[in-house]
């Protein structure tokens, strides 16, 4: 490879990192806005989580799709198109004035995201080989992993300052400025089928879309219990249009999914380790910044500098992934990131027991730091693993088949986190306040019910938040104990599905 060649790869490199580095820091971002969404638009929790699951919801039903058109009409193309409609999307949530304008806004930048993530990892898997593939896969997942827990940390600093828009007004200057650099810098290169019919296979695609959004809904609703009628039932004709989608794509003669890629069993154990990651990733961020901002009242911006443990801890297990890789293969160190995240989970959840607010928030961070050096070291030697098994040829559909199950694992996340810990939180406040002889009913979200307590007198709004403040704590407790069970089922299946693998 010849100095110039390598130069320009180099610069390939460096613009899809960014790309991604500010894709997920927009991804988490919003998160830490909540709060101030909430009490700016009276956003209860149900609300709150359908902001952050369309955005997960959309970018689930795009990203086969993109993988489909990237395969046929070029991938760098495809990633600019992407890449665009962030900017469309951001001009729409800095208008928003109601929580439907910030659904469809969010909506869009998953349908963006949808589309950018896995071009860009086809794109490294067509520039990239061998080693060099490796070290590209290790770069872009540290940039990813960089991104998701920075993103509370940029979101609290443009709350704090410009308020929950001002995120909106960063996506839009920051998108256009690396739409113009990738554009210059990455050459558009794509995979040797471009030349085949882009004829979409709009019966998957409707499928799909509507199996993930029934999923979805019903999880949302399952915080009202989950025997209700309008949380199993959504939730029954999701899994069958699910199911469907499935038998149904690989029946077709022009299947939106590459299916037959589950066969490797490297690829397919890959599949549910890295849909765990980003449950937990999205779990964690969506139950903290309430804690770090209402519970314990540190605002936005400190709220996202607590979660720098996880930021810390990411950046050191991806810089350590090749020397555990070298050591224990992508198979151990996969089931190890695994292995972290449910500690890290579990030590969380354990904090909230402790009587002090010190001792609670210290324990706190070092369930952060266990989870964070899970996701750090998991994610590139996973996304090694697994994109080193898929030819040339099917790199779009290789890519977009995992970030389906990523994707998948963010909607479960918001969705079983969210519905656990509102169900929680709603029974221990009823119970709490009953016990200190008050009969309050709560709005089913945390900040709601501080803002309630606010209009009070002093007595009975200190006695709403001493209530809702324990009730949440003991509900973390709950959620994220569940999140360990789950955690771990997944890791001894994973290495169940790997057994005969090579390390």
């Amino acid at each position: 490879m010849d100095d110039t060649n390598e130069k320009n790869l180099s610069l390939a490199l460096i613009c899809l990192c960014a790309a991604e580095l500010v894709m997920m820091v927009n991804t988490t971002a919003f998160n830490v806005a909540l709060p101030n969404i909430a009490e700016s638009l009276g956003a209860g929790m149900a609300e709150q989580q359908w902001i952050v699951s369309s955005y997960n919801l959309v970018f689930a039903a795009v990203v086969l799709l993109a993988g489909f058109l990237g395969d046929r009409l070029g991938h760098l193309k495809t990633m600019l198109a992407g890449l665009g409609m962030f900017v469309v999307a951001s001009a729409i949530g800095l208008m928003a004035g109601n929580v439907p304008a910030l659904l469809v806004s969010r909506s869009i930048m998953g349908a963006g995201a949808g589309v950018v993530i896995p071009m860009g990892q086809a794109l490294l898997g067509i520039l990239f080989h061998g080693s060099e593939l490796s070290r590209a896969m290790t770069a872009w997942a540290i940039a990813g992993t960089l991104g998701v827990p920075f993103g509370p940390l940029v979101g609290g600093a443009l709350t704090a300052t410009l308020g929950w828009r001002g995120i909106f007004g960063f996506d839009g200057v920051v998108f256009l400025a690396v739409i113009m650099v990738i554009h210059m810098n990455v050459p558009p290169m794509g995979g040797p089928h471009q030349s085949r019919s882009p004829h979409v296979p709009w019966a998957s695609v409707a499928m799909m879309f509507a199996g993930f959004t029934l999923f979805s809904a019903g999880l949302v609703n399952a915080q009202h219990g989950a025997l209700a009628a309008d949380a199993w039932i959504p939730m029954a004709i999701g899994a069958v249009l699910i199911t469907g989608f499935v038998l149904h794509d690989r029946a077709s003669r022009n299947p939106l999914m590459a299916l037959d890629l589950m066969r490797d069993p490297s690829f397919a154990a890959c599949a549910p380790a890295l849909m765990m990651l980003n449950f937990s990733m999205y779990g964690i961020i969506f139950i903290m910044p309430a804690y770090l901002e209402t519970v314990l009242r540190h605002g936005a911006l400190i709220g996202g500098m607590l979660l720098m443990p996880l930021v810390v801890a990411s950046i050191v297990g991806s810089r350590m992934n090749d020397w555990v890789v070298s050591r224990i293969g992508s198979r151990g160190t996969s089931l190890l990131a695994l292995g972290c995240l449910a500690v890290g989970m579990l030590t969380i959840g354990a904090a909230m027991w402790w009587p002090g607010d010190a001792a609670k928030q210290s324990t706190a961070l070092i369930g952060q730091a266990m989870a964070g050096f899970g996701l750090g070291a998991g994610q590139p030697a996973m996304l090694t693993w697994a994109m080193g098994r898929v030819p040339v040829e099917q790199s779009g559909a290789g890519s977009s088949l995992l970030t389906v199950f990523r994707q998948f694992g963010s909607i479960i996340g918001v969705g079983i986190f969210g519905s656990i810990q509102s169900g929680l939180y709603a029974a221990a406040f009823r119970d709490l306040a009953q016990s200190a002889g008050q009969h309050p009913q709560s709005s089913g979200s945390v900040t709601l019910d501080f803002q309630q307590a606010a209009g009070l007198t002093s007595a009975t709004g200190d006695l709403i938040r001493q209530v809702a403040s324990r009730a949440y704590e003991s509900a973390m407790t709950g959620s994220f104990a569940t999140a360990t069970v789950i955690i771990a089922v997944t890791l001894g299946i994973v290495a169940l599905i790997s057994r005969t693998t090579p390390r």
